[in-house]
């Protein structure tokens, strides 16, 4: 009896590190579809609202700040503009607007 409790408790032992591959790809797949699915928004709006409402120079978390508090797009329009905004300090609004055009 001892040697076989010593024999479970050494494969169930072996067997955490196997699960835990399995663990963080469920975990990575829950985050993941918990996220807005990215919804190209209206440009014209979106220019409309960098024009407007926005100052430069401009870094991309200042660009992110500004448009994650507007309610008038939806959280994959903003998931959309974030996805194609790179790190940098933008201009202007037309400068916004060639850079996400292009990604």
């Amino acid at each position: 009896m001892p040697n076989l409790i010593k024999n479970v408790t050494a494969l169930a032992f072996l067997s955490i590190p196997a699960l835990v591959p399995a663990f963080t790809t469920i975990a990575r797949a829950e985050t993941e579809a918990a996220q807005p699915a990215a919804v190209k928004p209206d440009l014209a709006r979106v220019k409309q609202h960098l024009v407007a409402h926005q100052t430069y120079p401009a870094t991309r978390a200042e660009l992110l700040a500004s448009c994650h508090n507007l309610m008038e797009f939806s959280a994959g329009e903003k998931r959309w503009f974030a996805d194609r905004l790179p790190d940098g300090t933008y201009r202007s609004a037309d400068e916004v607007m060639k850079t996400i055009s292009r990604n």
